[in-house]
């Protein structure tokens, strides 16, 4: 009797062990998952960096003049803190992250290598369409530039 109330408690800790380890589960790393090889991919890897709170990467995907112009600090305070009045006040996060990546990624002008790449954000009477421009940097690695976006589309659905 007591070795089989021994055993049953062993077995009750350790499944509470592997509960509480699988709840302490870390986001997997963005650089495992995702590259910077083209545009599509660059906005994506941006997108998961916020969304994981690895904002240090987040900000390495950023051009180098829009590095410039925002600091790390700056860059996170927008992203935990700023919301979009013209929008409902919905935050800059929620909206990066939130939105799904058209796959269709366009040309800014004929023979330049920047790219747009356009989040589409939606909800019950809003419909939000927003472009990153993305250009090749060092190392064939692609880079946001933050500083220039194309106009926000706004659609209401009523």
């Amino acid at each position: 009797m007591i070795s089989q109330r021994c055993s049953s408690r062993s077995i009750l800790a350790m499944i509470a062990i592997v509960l509480v380890c699988g709840g302490c589960a870390h986001v997997p790393d963005v650089d495992r998952h995702f590259k910077l090889h083209n545009a599509y991919e660059t906005v994506r890897y941006f997108r998961y960096a916020i969304d994981a709170g690895q904002y240090g990467a987040a900000y390495r995907c950023l051009s180098p003049e829009s590095q410039q112009q925002i600091s790390k600090l700056a860059f996170e305070a927008m992203l935990r803190f700023v919301d979009v009045p013209e929008l409902g006040g919905i935050g800059l996060k929620n909206l990066l992250v939130d939105s799904t990546v058209d796959s269709h990624v366009e040309v800014v002008n004929s023979g330049q290598p920047q790219k747009w790449v356009t989040l589409i954000w939606s909800c019950d009477d809003q419909l939000i369409e927003y472009s990153l421009m993305v250009s090749p940097g060092s190392s064939k690695r692609w880079q946001i530039d933050l500083l220039s976006v194309r106009g926000i589309d706004l659609q209401g659905t009523s």
